[in-house]
């Protein structure tokens, strides 16, 4: 609106170009902080989906260790840890738990496969992740022949950190 002064000048009642300058920063610091906030969430969401999956896959191949062993006392006559000679060594073993088989890990364990179609991890068939996952049994414990631990380590690189998570626990030759 334009307003007449008494000597002549016209007053212009909007803003000035300072005033919309400072109302554009408060507003873009206003809309910065929640999308900060989001992009941390998100970021931190994917951290743990990394953390619960390593988790799920320590797991798995403890399992495997036991149902092993357990196959081994139902085939009467067979020595409590056989097939699982290759993780008794210093540089362990991987298990490819869907294929029902257990490797030396020589010179480094490889990288686990995600199946799509099958929606599991293999190290013969998916796309590439970026977990290793390594097993090593050392026996006997505290001198004890019927006594192994199994130790489940997973590693994987995140935002160019390097990550593991090691499982532990004993299993006994209860035969």
């Amino acid at each position: 609106m334009v307003k007449r002064s008494n000597n002549n000048r016209i007053k212009n009642k909007g803003f000035t170009l300072l005033e919309t300058i400072v109302a554009i920063t408060v507003l873009t610091f206003a809309i910065m902080g929640p999308l900060e906030l989001a992009a941390r969430s998100i970021g931190l969401a994917i951290v743990s989906k990394n953390q619960i999956t390593a988790f799920y896959l320590a797991q798995e191949a403890m399992e495997y260790v036991k149902n092993k062993r357990d196959g081994n006392f139902l085939a009467h006559g067979s020595d409590w840890l056989t097939g699982l000679d290759g993780c008794l060594g210093a540089s362990g073993c991987y298990t490819d738990i869907p294929n029902d088989n257990i490797s030396v890990c020589a010179g480094g364990c490889p990288v686990l496969k995600y199946d799509n179609n099958g929606l599991y991890y293999n190290y013969f068939s998916g796309n590439d992740t970026i977990f290793t996952r390594t097993v090593k049994i050392t026996t006997p414990v505290g001198g004890n022949p019927n006594e192994a631990k199994v130790q489940t380590t997973i590693s994987w690189i995140e935002k160019l950190n390097s990550k593991t998570f090691t499982l532990e626990g004993n299993i006994f030759n209860w035969k």
